[in-house]
């Protein structure tokens, strides 16, 4: 059995992939992209910081809390949720041990 030849359009798609992708490929593995991708996440993380840090301030100035406020008092919630596990759980084994205690 003989292979038929692929059509000629997904040749062409073929021809036009490699005539993009290698010098995209080239590009991508060189040391100036790296040094570029670096650059612009340091640049976009610096642009969120101050943007975040107006934002917060002018929403203080109305009096209203910030991203961040909201994610602290969450985080401290959390941490208060655990504690209170842990003392229910405490006071269970107390309940627990008065219970075993044989009264005279």
């Amino acid at each position: 059995m003989s292979a038929t030849p692929p059509p000629l359009w997904l040749k062409l798609v073929y021809r036009v992939e490699r005539a993009i992708g290698e010098p995209v490929e080239w590009a991508v593995r060189s040391e100036t992209y790296f040094d570029a991708v670096t650059i612009a996440n340091r640049l976009q993380r610096k642009t969120t910081e101050t943007l975040e840090g107006l934002s917060r301030r002018g929403l203080h100035l109305l009096n209203l809390p910030a991203g961040t406020d909201v994610r602290r008092m969450r985080e401290q919630l959390s941490r208060m949720e655990r504690r209170l596990s842990q003392l229910a759980d405490g006071m269970e084994e107390l309940q627990d041990e008065h219970r075993r205690i044989p009264v005279a």
